[in-house]
């Protein structure tokens, strides 16, 4: 009886801590195109298509998972001519960072997409219509 108990406790810790005990960690994609141009998002996050003005952000928060293998791609194309420049890549994973509560912001701009982690200065990490999926 006594063991049950002590599994049932474990269970429940690793339950709490897989969705997002451990701190929440946060997505940043930045619209900084110029000419009044769309950012249109798709993540795997199961929040949609986005669309985000000139200017503007979208973000998504969530929890790592208990074994910090959290891990969330984006597809990104600038429009409004058919949104016909792109890009894909990998815009969180957890070995990324070391903090509790990472986070990762994307910026989008002419001349290609810019990442930060966790404060860091944006530096440049793809260019628009470039190698899709390069290792992060």
């Amino acid at each position: 009886m006594n063991n049950l108990l002590i599994i049932l406790i474990l269970l429940g810790m690793c339950i709490d801590l897989s969705n997002g005990m451990l701190g929440e960690s946060k997505v940043t994609l930045s619209n900084q195109l110029e000419h009044n141009k769309l950012l249109k998002i798709l993540c795997d996050n199961d929040e949609g298509e986005q669309l985000v003005k000139i200017g503007e952000e979208y973000k998504f928060t969530f929890g790592d998972n208990f074994l910090k293998t959290t891990r969330y791609s984006c597809k990104v194309s600038q429009g409004p001519d058919n949104f016909k420049h792109r890009q894909e890549f990998v815009a969180y994973d957890a070995s990324w960072s070391k903090a509790l509560e990472a986070t990762c912001k994307w910026i989008a701009r002419e001349d290609g997409i810019y990442f930060s982690l966790d404060g860091n200065p944006p530096l440049k990490r793809y260019e628009w219509d470039g190698p899709h999926l390069l290792n992060n």
